[in-house]
């Protein structure tokens, strides 16, 4: 290797290193940039870390996901029910990151990574029902008449594309640090889980858990953020599962609506 060469082969790992990124990440990002076998979803989610300044790994624990899942999605995904989250987290514009329509960058990037980005046009009051783990929650949630069953009177004005959105409230603490005892999770049936995605499972023997779906191979497969422990059910011991969008304060809670 040349003199030059060597020089700008540092001047490229320096200037990397002071993006605050480890230059294995670096590397592993010019490769995919050369791939002609990425996704265009693929291809803005990874400018977009890259933008941000975050690892994969560093995305995957603000979005409550592996890295494992950031990494497929940047090489072939063709979209995410996190899409949402994703946007907050890098702090660009959701509706770029999920179709290339306008910019990366808009108004709303100013917004802390965290916050939930909501559309107005989507607000609608949506109601609590039962528990979330066992109890109360019924084992069928919405009725012929499209009312769901068991609702209380207690709601939250809340953003949502699901007409048939609920609340249910958490209990216990194998999803903390994203999901804890006294809060709500918002749950969207009409939405379809993805693998790593938060969900509420109803057992047949009427128990109802929230908990991370890890396989549906030859059964179902869940886990937990706070503990390793794993849980395996037949496709018959489980009723239903319900993607889970996000929580929801209890101070976002009214009472009565």
């Amino acid at each position: 290797m040349s003199n030059f060469q060597s020089i700008r082969k540092e001047y490229r790992n320096a200037d990397f290193i002071a993006s605050g990124l480890p230059i294995s990440e670096f590397r592993t990002v010019r490769d995919m940039e050369k791939s002609r076998d990425r996704t265009d979803f693929g291809e803005r989610l990874a400018q977009a870390r890259v933008h941000a300044g975050l690892t994969q790994t560093t995305l995957a624990k603000k979005v409550g996901i592996s890295q494992s899942t950031i990494a497929g999605l940047e090489r072939e995904g063709k979209g995410s029910s996190r899409t949402t989250q994703l946007a907050a987290a890098l702090c660009v514009n959701a509706q770029w990151l999920a179709t290339g329509a306008g910019n990366m960058l808009d108004t709303a990037s100013a917004r802390p990574a965290d916050a939930i980005v909501m559309n107005p046009s989507k607000v609608r009051h949506v109601y609590v029902v039962g528990r979330g783990n066992g109890g109360a929650m019924p084992e069928r949630i919405w009725t012929d008449g499209d009312y769901p069953v068991g609702a209380t009177d207690a709601c939250a004005e809340i953003a949502t594309n699901d007409a048939e959105a609920f609340l249910v409230e958490v209990q216990g603490t194998s999803m903390v640090n994203r999901y804890h005892p006294g809060e709500f999770a918002l749950v969207e049936p009409g939405t379809e889980p993805e693998l790593e995605d938060d969900v509420l499972v109803r057992l047949a023997t009427g128990e109802t858990m929230i908990k991370r779906l890890l396989s549906r191979r030859a059964g179902w497969r869940f886990g937990s953020y706070n503990n390793q422990e794993t849980l395996h059910f037949s496709v018959d011991e489980v009723s239903w599962v319900y993607y889970v969008a996000h929580p929801v304060p209890r101070r976002k809670i009214k009472s009565r609506c």
